[in-house]
């Protein structure tokens, strides 16, 4: 919901650009929010599937030697 005033002002500035008010909103909410990037990009993506190994039965794992390593190749 909108102020009457504030809907009032929408209204004008959209028909001054030829757009519609949700296309005026949209253009706003995108100029002062900030997007969350896509999952691939997020950093911790690189951590998914990292202890996928042959020989893992599911069992925990230390976080340490899977984020920094255990000293073991591979």
């Amino acid at each position: 919901m909108l102020d009457p005033e504030l809907d009032a002002a929408l209204e004008r500035r959209a028909e001054a650009e030829g757009v519609s008010k949700a296309e005026l909103l949209r253009r706003y909410a995108e100029e002062r929010l900030t997007l969350l990037p896509e999952l691939h990009e997020d950093p911790l993506w690189r951590l998914v599937g990292v202890d996928d190994r042959a020989d893992d039965v599911g069992d925990p794992v230390d976080t340490d030697d899977v984020v920094y390593g255990d000293g073991e190749a591979g």
